[in-house]
């Protein structure tokens, strides 16, 4: 297949799964759910398109996916949310991780006859949350605050314990006889602690060089923030550490530090992402073969193992990592039902194979199952569990930046667009009655396409959108003040 060929496919996928996105949000069904699917109709075993089976080369681009996701998540993470769910979040990522793991080995061993090694590498490859699927299932959805920072945190926090799991017991698998326990959780602490603080580092140096360097041109500045992402993985793996905390780490550190290009700096890496999460999934479709997930035996193992893990393993580990925290009952619902499993666990599955394990592929075809199972039924179900437990969030005040004034070293002042819900005090009262503080100023009111100059006797009412020049990082300020004038 020469490279015209292999570039018409890719634009034909890529435009495929975007458009089919307008399905996803109609028929409720999580996107992931179709990416996948767009690249099993690609593979061999239906159109024939595509033949990609090479196991190494899927590990690498995942994971290269994977860090530009979770690096984006965390870019996107405010730290006074993320600190106040932290606890309870580390809990999920690593308590909840570990039951969960425990739950599907004792059901792979003593009710499906798998070997204890096997049954413990199924329990780990399925035992976290996957943080592409959480975020793109969460991103817009009106859902409450606390519990979705906490499904957030966790799964941008889980996946080093995944990946210590699924290392630690393929080598159990490999030669028992060498296994040791303690030296394995001894690597867990060092692992992790490093990557934390890798990501710190990472993050300061180059929030501190992106400020001061005077780059020729402001389109390198966007290149200099996906190294960022690159640098904090790279060095960590390299000093093995826990590469993709230290990527969640960094976009943390990124997200709550001043920031030159901050805006477009976010919508680069939010596009980034969704190239690479739309990327990843269809070349994971592409590993699978669907007349091997149609045979019955295998049909049987994955069913009771996702049944065990929807049912059994995911609802008792967020009851016990939750057990110190104050989190009620509906919110304990909410955050069960939200526990998708994605890309990372089957990632994670090509491990056993690339490693040379025997009979390790039956494992990748047991994730995979689950992994679909598990997105399909409950990344359906979430919305109506939210209502029903009645913890969808009220419509919030849309804060959009638009143009950003700025020295090179130091943003100062930027114009946002704010849009004025129909629940909002102003909405219905005229500029001159709303006491608006004399930094902020109202520059043009956009009604029904139509742009209205801004004048005292202007009355505004819901759905206009207002653009408003303002100080650097006052959006929130913004919408605090919005929501109480008039009240």
């Amino acid at each position: 297949m020469n490279e015209g060929t292999v570039l018409l496919l890719a634009g034909i996928l890529l435009l495929f799964a975007i458009v089919t996105t307008k399905f996803s949000v109609r028929l409720n069904v999580p996107t992931l759910i179709l990416f996948v699917f767009i690249g099993m109709l690609a593979g061999t075993d239906v159109t024939g398109l595509i033949d990609f089976a090479d196991f190494e080369q899927a590990r690498l681009f995942g994971t290269i996916a994977l860090v530009i996701i979770l690096f984006d998540g965390g870019l996107n993470t405010k730290w006074p949310n993320f600190k106040t769910v932290l606890p309870a979040a580390l809990s999920l990522a690593t308590v909840g991780v570990l039951v969960t793991t425990g739950i599907i080995a004792l059901v792979a061993h003593y009710l499906l006859d798998f070997s204890w090694p096997f049954a413990l590498l199924i329990g780990a490859l399925i035992g976290s949350t996957d943080a592409a699927a959480v975020f793109s299932l969460l991103n817009g959805r009106p859902i409450d605050q606390k519990v979705k920072h906490t499904l957030e945190a966790e799964s941008g926090t889980n996946d080093p314990m995944a990946v210590f799991l699924t290392i630690l017991f393929t080598e159990f698998a490999l030669d028992p006889a060498s296994f040791s326990l303690i030296q394995g959780v001894l690597s867990l602490f060092y692992e992790m602690g490093l990557g934390l603080a890798i990501g710190l580092l990472i993050g300061w140096v180059l929030t501190t060089l992106m400020n001061r360097i005077q780059l020729q041109s402001s389109a390198l500045y966007p290149t200099l923030l996906i190294s960022g992402a690159l640098l904090s993985y790279g060095v960590a793996t390299s000093l093995h550490a826990s590469g993709f905390l230290a990527v969640y780490v960094t976009g943390i550190w990124f997200s709550n530090h001043d920031l030159i290009y901050r805006d477009i700096l976010v919508r680069f890496s939010g596009s980034l992402s969704h190239l690479a999460e739309v990327g990843m999934f269809i070349m994971l479709g592409l590993l699978v073969f669907p007349k091997q997930l149609l045979d019955p035996s295998m049909l049987v193992v994955s069913g009771i193992i996702v049944l065990t893990l929807i049912l059994i393993a995911r609802p008792l580990a967020v009851w016990l990592s939750l057990l110190p925290f104050r989190y009620n009952f509906r919110e304990q619902s909410v955050i069960t039902a939200a526990g998708l499993r994605g890309a990372v666990p089957i990632i994670l599955a090509t491990y056993p194979l690339s490693s040379g394990l025997p009979d390790a592929y039956p494992l990748f075809n047991i994730v995979f199952f689950t992994v679909m199972t598990s997105a399909l039924l409950q990344g359906t179900a979430l919305p109506w569990i939210v209502k029903l437990m009645k913890l969808d969030a009220k419509p919030t005040i849309d804060i959009e930046p638009l143009i950003q004034f700025m020295t090179v070293a130091n943003p100062n002042a930027e114009i946002v667009e704010v849009s004025v819900p129909s629940f909002c005090p102003i909405d219905g009262k005229t500029l001159q009655e709303i006491e608006m503080p004399q930094d902020l100023l109202v520059v043009a009111v956009i009604r029904d396409d139509a742009i209205l100059t801004p004048r005292g006797q202007t009355r505004l009412i819901g759905g206009d959108q207002l653009l408003i020049l303002t100080p650097k990082q006052s959006e929130e300020r913004i919408r605090q003040l919005i929501a109480s004038l008039g009240i």
